[in-house]
């Protein structure tokens, strides 16, 4: 039994027109190069990403695909309709079957939301701004379409996707029963706020796919707001009868001998921690670590019963375990290392690969733009993305970009910072077991420090994959680093222990 995964396509609807250009005329509406950059996401390339990862999945011979939330950006009526022409069009031609959850992209509770983006047509020139809200300023393109749906909305919108009872399923049934109504799906007495998208589907003989719904929205200042930081805190302090559903599923499961797979779109595991007399501690930057669940809640989860997990989310490729639990990261097509995951269920025994995409045709469609605003940013900070000649060179451009715009002003303290154009030997030097590793790798132990940080992003984004974008040299001095001093524990000073870097980086490097 084999399935596919993808998370968090993003996809922007390249011909939605957004009141910019004519809707369906092929001309194009396209994000800016500003904010692809800052953005941890691209968004034009969206299209053509995912058409590779499907393409892929066809040429591998999977039928199920699961997606993990995330498939629109942000929601939008015609972002939700692209994504449902290249579903329909991959059913019709190669009988692929969808099964979806909702993403913190996807839907924004009991309304509708307002939504606003910078867009420009294929020459790149005058950026303007497209919003649905017709009561912001002058300068603004007023486009309905840019609306983000509600939960209501986008679960209808998806309906055909597992939301509803699909045909041809062994079994399918929501925490409510065989509840026949979207609108019905919350606990009775429950506002439109509760309502709650789970379901548990069997599309093959024996696969039983726990769809969960980790949405949570509350009311704050007059507006909804989706509870996406440690999403499944929010779940389990709000939503008992969901983890009573878990159960028991898991018993049915168990009895029965169905394999049981959970997909929701966050974490149920940090996706990087450390471990303690038995408990863990997250290992995670500021911006990271608020957005993982907490112990308890990954505990709880465990104890339902839950053995495979797999999250989006975070665009990131990984695999942690803790209590019985592991939870695969599921990369995004558009965010290194780009790709999505392949799982194999035979007996008992279940088997995850991580492809990561090679060519995808037609990823540079936004190029001639980019370039054309390239021109009006300050020191062409953003040349070595437009210089790739492949998808995975642009992706990693975009996330070295990122971590220099973006990870290092946030993630470190100002003495750290002031320390990255050190050798790494000297920042080190308080590690007096790292002396061996040092004359074992002279030119690695050169290095600026910031070579080592800026490594760990890539370790972080994509674990193991990133050897490929790593020198073998560093990996080498990595891997002696980590079994010299034993990172998590070693009792030294300096700018290095003191800012917990080390700890956050061995969490990574497995």
């Amino acid at each position: 039994m084999q399935i596919a995964v993808v998370a968090d396509i993003h996809l922007h609807d390249l011909y939605g027109g957004y009141g910019l250009v004519e809707k369906g005329s092929g001309e194009l509406a396209l994000r800016t190069l500003n904010d692809t950059m800052a953005s941890t996401r691209v968004f034009n390339e969206s299209h053509a990403a995912f058409l590779a990862v499907l393409d892929d999945i066809v040429q591998r011979g999977i039928r199920d695909v699961v997606l993990l939330g995330d498939y629109s950006d942000d929601g939008q009526p015609g972002a939700v309709d692209a994504v449902k022409a290249i579903l329909s069009s991959y059913e019709n031609m190669y009988g692929l079957r969808f099964f979806t959850t909702f993403g913190n992209h996807d839907s924004f509770g009991p309304q509708p939301l307002h939504q606003g983006k910078h867009l420009t047509a294929a020459d790149g020139l005058n950026p303007v701004w497209v919003s649905s809200d017709g009561g912001v300023s002058q300068h603004t393109v007023v486009c309905r379409d840019m609306q983000g749906m509600s939960t209501l909305e986008a679960m209808n919108a998806m309906a055909p996707y597992g939301v509803d009872r699909p045909e041809n399923v062994l079994h399918w049934e929501t925490p409510f029963g065989d509840c026949p109504r979207l609108d019905e799906r919350r606990l009775r007495g429950d506002a439109a706020a509760g309502l709650d998208a789970s379901y548990l589907v069997e599309p093959q003989d024996g696969l039983w796919l726990l769809l969960l719904d980790a949405n949570h929205f509350e009311l704050a200042d007059d507006r909804w707001q989706l509870k996406a930081d440690a999403a499944w805190d929010h779940i389990i302090a709000n939503r008992n009868y969901l983890i009573d559903w878990i159960e028991d599923v898991v018993r049915r499961a168990t009895a029965s001998r169905k394999t049981l797979l959970a997909f929701s779109h966050y974490p149920a595991l940090p996706l990087a921690f450390t471990r303690a007399d038995g408990e863990i501690s997250a290992a995670c930057t500021p911006d990271w670590q608020k957005r993982m669940p907490s112990p308890e809640s990954s505990r709880r989860l465990a104890a339902a019963g839950l053995k495979w997990h797999f999250s989006g989310h975070m665009h990131i490729a990984g695999k942690v375990e803790h209590s019985g639990l592991v939870n695969v990261a599921v990369p995004s097509p558009v965010a290194y290392p780009g790709g999505y995951v392949v799982v194999s269920a035979d007996s008992d025994e279940i088997v995850v690969e991580t492809v990561r995409l090679g060519i995808v045709q037609g990823f540079d469609v936004a190029f001639h733009a980019y370039h054309a605003q390239s021109l009006e940013c300050e020191g062409n900070r953003f040349l070595p993305s437009l210089a790739a000649k492949t998808y995975p060179e642009f992706l990693l451009a975009h996330l070295q970009n990122l971590i220099v715009a973006k990870h290092l002003p946030n993630d470190w303290p100002t003495e750290f910072l002031a320390n990255l154009g050190e050798p790494i030997e000297k920042v080190l030097g308080g590690a007096a077991l790292a002396i061996g590793v040092f004359e074992k790798w002279p030119q690695v132990a050169s290095l600026p420090l910031r070579t080592m940080v800026e490594d760990y992003y890539l370790f972080r984004a994509a674990g193991q994959l990133a050897a490929d974008d790593v020198p073998s040299d560093r990996i080498g001095f990595y891997d002696d680093l980590r079994d010299a001093i034993g990172a998590p524990t070693i009792a030294a000073t300096g700018v290095v222990f003191d800012s917990g870097f080390l700890r956050l980086f061995f969490a990574c490097w497995q």
